[in-house]
């Protein structure tokens, strides 16, 4: 049997910590994750995980759990650790905490591949053009995943995930979905066309994610508001639109399968609303910005896209003025 791939995680949340435990129970990975608030009590008790996909776990970790990227770059001797899969798994924020820098220990050039389980359009450009000889993978995620405490993680929706080929070799992909789909329960399928699964996951990112941020609604709440039809149909539109024009054709019906596949008592509060009522960063750049940009780049209008990001710095800016007086 080969040895097991060397894997280092990268941001142990919520969607970090099921990918971590599937890649660990595949029998194929020796996964060493990298926490930071977190480090301490994990290190010590574990995740307590309360998962769809895997049942109840109590005092669960990985190989091994370190507080930073420069302690996973070494190994327990002090020798460097060449690691085959560097899976990031943080919040994209590239003006406050750009990946290249943050993965670059654990990088070894022209070996390791890099993952990104992570929002946006436009994210793997930095990491191509770092390492032009190291494979740069996407997984499109679609997980309900969250953690709570020091250490709880409550998985309530099935971890389906799309992984496709930035650059580099589709072997290693297939290398990679094969450990995945090896832990057992994960939905993974290989994305001939990963940038389209990015585009169309952006039709709910970077509707519903941004207007119930800008507007303090749930899903239900901005459905019944008549906001679908105002904004988050005619923003749909302009996302389809950009994509096109970049060479990736979204499915004629799918803007109006993501627009009315919730009911309008649906509950659900988007991620970057939860981040504006707590006060942390929102992933508006690589959500929103990039994609204008590319608009811009493509001359494609996206006259609602403007005007929701133009508001919603506004809100980081009143969110980062907040963070000073603390």
């Amino acid at each position: 049997m080969a040895p097991p791939y060397k894997v280092c995680l990268i941001g142990s949340g919520g969607v970090g910590t099921i990918a971590s435990l599937v890649l660990t129970k595949s029998g194929r990975a020796e996964v060493t994750a990298v926490l930071r608030s977190k480090y301490q009590h994990v290190a010590q008790h574990g995740w307590d995980i309360e998962s769809v996909d895997h049942g109840t776990l109590t005092n669960w970790k990985p190989h091994r759990v370190v507080g930073s990227v420069a302690d996973a770059a070494v190994d327990k001797d002090g020798s460097t650790v060449q690691y085959d899969f560097v899976v990031v798994c943080t919040k994209q924020l590239p003006d406050r905490n750009p990946v290249v820098p943050m993965i670059e220990a654990v990088v070894a050039p022209g070996h390791t591949a890099i993952v990104l389980i992570q929002n946006g359009i436009g994210i793997d450009e930095p990491l191509t053009q770092k390492w032009p000889r190291n494979t740069v993978l996407s997984s499109v995620s679609h997980i309900g995943s969250g953690v709570s405490g020091a250490n709880k993680v409550n998985q309530i929706g099935r971890d389906v995930s799309k992984i496709g080929v930035h650059a580099g070799s589709a072997d290693v992909a297939a290398d990679y979905i094969a450990m995945y789909k090896a832990g057992g329960a994960a939905e993974v399928e290989f994305a001939e066309d990963i940038k389209a699964a990015r585009w169309e996951k952006l039709l709910w990112n970077g509707t519903f994610n941004t207007v119930c941020a800008l507007t303090r609604t749930d899903v239900g709440e901005i459905q019944r508001s008549k906001g679908r039809e105002t904004l988050l149909v005619p923003m749909m539109h302009e996302i389809w639109n950009i994509a096109a024009a970049d060479g990736h054709k979204l499915g004629d019906d799918i803007v109006q399968w993501m627009a009315y596949r919730l009911p309008d008592d649906c509950p659900y509060r988007a991620s970057m609303l939860v981040d504006v009522e707590n006060g942390r960063p929102m992933e508006l750049e690589v959500i929103l910005g990039n994609p204008i940009k590319e608009a811009r780049r493509l001359g494609v209008a996206t006259p609602v896209m403007d005007t929701v990001y133009r508001l919603l710095q506004v809100e980081a800016w009143k969110i980062d003025e907040a963070a000073k007086k603390q």
